[in-house]
């Protein structure tokens, strides 16, 4: 997708209307009706419209129409690893972390469960230093990932498979806290390559730092297989003792998406009202939106398909070089769907939705529910 920005801009942040538009199949629960408190804990500190989630549902008034106490966990560094622990621990309710972490800590015996998938694909931008006209020439060169245990490195080594190199072509390189640091890392020359989600490539432009680095690969999506990315995890024992929160939780997220899916501007205003020193204006994150939405990041029922996960599933052990074992041998082991059931029992299943491959294949084949 060509992008070109030739003047950018500090915005002057407008005050976020205390009204949404709200897609009109949305439950709202009644006034008063409370569904409990939960703490969540975002994937990156740095708020970040394409992945803070809680902030974003937040900035829209999403909690409160859902009954839902909502509160933001720990502030962490690191990538996805980092999140399952902060649950694992008890530290957190409900984390968004991601299903390469999810599916580690499960194989290790952590009794945690993915609720739903936030973003059912895997698309990156990888950009790197002027001297690397493509990819082959920064062969053995540093890499900076989110972390070395999570989606984003294992989404790296698929790509350069796709492209024709050993997954150990490079060298990995954790740089935690998402696009911000890891475009700082890519700038002052600490890593040579760098994986950006479509927005952070947006602000690389928006910041000028173009001087200096650019674009190598500008789709991974387009050398990898589809495979779920982004979810939200919690704890087996937490999900036994408070459904009803979790519904609650899945509903607003669903609530949230299918929002954004329908309408740029309900995640343009949010996004410019809690992103205040990303040193873009709205002209930015409306083409940010749309890249996500062209790549199908909006998960608008759930995003859970048990075939897509098989894939990844089998990916995760060859990369590894490993093996299932009684915790982790079918992509069953790692969801609680009750939960998500639920809530697209009230909410119902959206058809017709081009760029979103993520109606659930089990809800398809349930006995009574056809979608």
């Amino acid at each position: 997708m060509l992008r070109t920005i030739t003047h950018p801009r500090i915005a002057t942040v407008a005050v976020l209307a205390a009204a949404v538009l709200a897609v009109g199949s949305a439950p709202v629960r009644a006034q008063g009706v409370s569904a409990g408190s939960v703490t969540a804990t975002e994937l990156e500190p740095i708020p970040n419209p394409s992945i803070a989630y809680n902030r974003m549902a937040i900035a829209m008034g999403l909690p409160q129409k859902h009954g839902l106490d909502l509160k933001l966990g720990p502030d962490l560094a690191g990538g996805g690893p980092e999140r399952i622990q902060a649950v694992v621990t008890n530290n957190t309710d409900i984390a968004t972390s991601d299903i390469i972490a999810a599916m580690g800590s499960i194989h290790s015996g952590a009794k945690v469960k993915i609720l739903m998938v936030m973003t059912p694909y895997g698309d990156e931008e990888v950009w790197g230093q002027d001297k690397y006209k493509e990819i082959k020439d920064a062969q053995g060169q540093t890499w900076g990932v989110a972390s070395l245990a999570g989606a984003q490195r294992f989404n790296a080594q698929m790509t350069v498979q796709g492209l024709g190199f050993a997954p150990d072509a490079f060298r990995w390189v954790a740089i935690g806290g998402g696009d911000g640091p890891e475009l700082q890392a890519l700038s002052s020359g600490r890593v040579q390559l760098g994986s950006l989600s479509h927005l952070g490539a947006i602000q690389a432009e928006a910041k000028g730092l173009t001087k200096t680095i650019h674009v190598v690969v500008p789709h991974t999506a387009k050398h990898t297989p589809p495979v779920p990315r982004i979810v939200v995890v919690a704890r087996s024992e937490w999900l036994k003792d408070h459904q009803p929160t979790a519904i609650a939780y899945v509903e607003m997220v669903l609530d949230m998406m299918r929002q954004w899916e329908n309408d740029s501007q309900a995640w343009v205003k949010p996004a410019t009202a809690i992103f205040t020193k990303s040193g873009m204006d709205e002209k930015p994150f409306e083409q940010g939106w749309q890249a996500f939405r062209d790549g199908g990041y909006f998960s608008v029922n759930g995003g859970v398909n048990l075939a897509a996960t098989q894939k990844v599933m089998d990916l995760f052990f060859k990369l590894r070089k490993d093996s299932p074992n009684q915790t982790l041998s079918k992509p069953a082991d790692i969801y609680d769907t009750g939960p998500l059931k639920a809530a697209l029992d009230k909410m119902g299943v959206v058809k017709g939705t081009p760029n979103l491959p993520d109606t659930p294949d089990w809800y398809q084949s349930s006995a009574g529910h056809k979608g």
